[in-house]
């Protein structure tokens, strides 16, 4: 199946270089939260990196000009992600599962509406395309920690996977319609 165009080409090698990355991560991520958590710094950098996504995501909504609703829209998507992130009893290097599958959620939505704006034939449509291959990814996440020495297989895991690419899925969703009806 050839890309229909180079920006969609752009957001599956993003997509895919997320997925590596979270990946890639999977060994080394415990000892480094439990080497932040001896230090008394595991929920400062959590919270600093939330901070920083928080920024870029306002920084780009900026660049497309300040537009009220879709500010507006934008504040009530982060007080809903903490609400949930919040509200939701984890530990707080699992709060990052949000940022990880979101991203990888909102890449490949991104691809698959690229596509589909291209005039390439889809199955599904790029919202259920996107939360369908966010799930096979958490799965195959945990499937990996299940043959990893220092990790655990946990389906609950896969359902915080699946759960953060479908919160971002809808949030784009919504800054979308924010956009088109201001």
């Amino acid at each position: 199946m050839a890309n229909s165009s180079s920006r969609e080409m752009r957001l599956w090698s993003a997509a895919g270089l997320c997925l590596f990355l979270i990946y890639a991560s999977l060994y080394i991520a415990r000892p480094v939260a439990e080497y932040l958590r001896d230090r008394n710094l595991l929920r400062l950098v959590v919270f600093l990196i939330f901070i920083l996504t928080a920024a870029l995501i306002l920084w780009r909504v900026l660049l497309d000009g300040p537009r009220v609703r879709v500010l507006v829209t934008l504040g009530l998507v982060i007080g809903g992600y903490l609400v949930v992130l919040l509200g939701i009893p984890m530990l707080p290097e699992e709060r990052l599962h949000f940022l990880e599958y979101g991203l990888f959620a909102g890449l490949v939505y991104g691809a698959l509406r690229e596509r589909r704006r291209q005039g390439a034939a889809t199955l599904v449509s790029p919202f259920a395309g996107a939360l369908a291959l966010t799930f096979v990814a958490g799965w195959v996440d945990e499937g990996i920690q299940a043959v990893l020495p220092n990790r655990v297989y946990d389906p609950r895991d896969v359902a915080f996977n699946t759960g953060a690419g479908l919160i971002c899925l809808v949030s784009i969703m919504l800054l979308q319609r924010a956009r088109v009806n201001e």
